[in-house]
């Protein structure tokens, strides 16, 4: 698999977006939403302060540095990249092995694939 490049601009109300294999995120959702063991959209101390991304099973959460349209590329890599960026987190996603093309719900707009 060769490496797959996103570029767009979402909406990132609250300071985050999210990436999501929904059907699947439903469900697990549908038994774990009241856990009180789990921390809301995987947001622990150290996802928050240190690598700005929350994971949970089938989900991605992101945070971004302001509320508002922000500029992002997402990567799928299928080995682990050469690092050059200022912030690099990485994290696994339980998702079908064809995610392209990338379908997109809410308030996004394609700009350009990298």
């Amino acid at each position: 698999m060769a490496d797959t490049s996103l570029k767009f601009l979402i909406d990132a109300d609250h300071g985050q977006f999210y990436i999501q294999d929904l059907e699947p995120y439903d469900t697990w959702m549908a038994e774990h939403a009241m856990d009180p063991d789990l921390p809301p959209g995987g947001w622990t101390d150290e996802a928050v302060h240190i690598h700005r991304i929350g994971a949970e099973p089938h989900s991605i959460s992101v945070g971004t540095a302001r509320d508002d349209m922000v500029e992002s590329l997402i990567t799928i890599h299928a080995f682990a990249p050469v690092p050059t960026a200022e912030h690099i987190v990485e994290t696994d996603l339980d998702a079908p092995p064809a995610v392209s093309p990338y379908p997109a719900q809410g308030p996004t707009r394609m700009t350009d694939r990298a």
